[in-house]
């Protein structure tokens, strides 16, 4: 005899793109816990290594940035863990969540599409028998450069969507409140 369950008629089942595109963040938000992590100790060791009051200062505030981010990615994995359980806090969270990131994703995708010209014209000015090494690390750059621009113009429309998705009744009879 095969296990049947009951199924709640506010909670429909099958196939999501939401839900999808909810693990997806938190898949990448778990890999930018573990690049900054990564990151902070190495700049943490460089600064208790360094002498110089300027080199101090400047890796405190790379420091910061990287605590801040990781601050931030976590707090991205607590609100798509809620998410995907279905608690009724994280769906409001989760929406303010994807509009933060949407218009952070076109600000610092608009500033590297600014500063795309600058990889470009390293390139061009590299002379045609220059060093294989440098023109192979320049067109590492540029393709990392396209890509990052490519991943941001892609993740505007798609938070953005989510976003309003998780405003849509069918989905928001999805969440439960919790219980007390």
């Amino acid at each position: 005899m095969p296990l049947t369950t009951r199924r709640d008629a506010t909670r429909p089942g099958g196939f999501a793109v939401w839900r999808i595109v909810v693990w997806l963040m938190l898949l990448l938000a778990a890999f930018g816990c573990l690049q900054y992590a990564l990151h902070a100790q190495q700049v943490w060791g460089v600064l208790q290594t360094s002498g110089s009051p300027e080199a101090v200062s400047h890796l405190r505030g790379v420091l910061a940035w990287d605590l801040a981010y990781l601050a931030g990615a976590f707090a991205i994995i607590v609100i798509c863990a809620g998410a995907i359980l279905r608690q009724a806090w994280s769906r409001v969270a989760l929406q303010v969540a994807a509009v933060l990131l949407a218009i952070w994703a076109l600000v610092s995708g608009i500033t590297l599409f600014a500063q795309w010209h600058n990889v470009d014209n390293a390139v061009s000015l590299l002379q045609p028998g220059a060093d294989e090494a440098a023109q192979r690390t320049l067109n590492r750059l540029r393709h990392s450069f396209e890509m990052a621009v490519g991943l941001k113009a892609l993740a505007v429309p798609v938070l953005l969507w989510l976003a309003w998705r998780l405003h849509q009744p069918v989905v928001r009879g999805q969440f439960r409140p919790r219980r007390p």
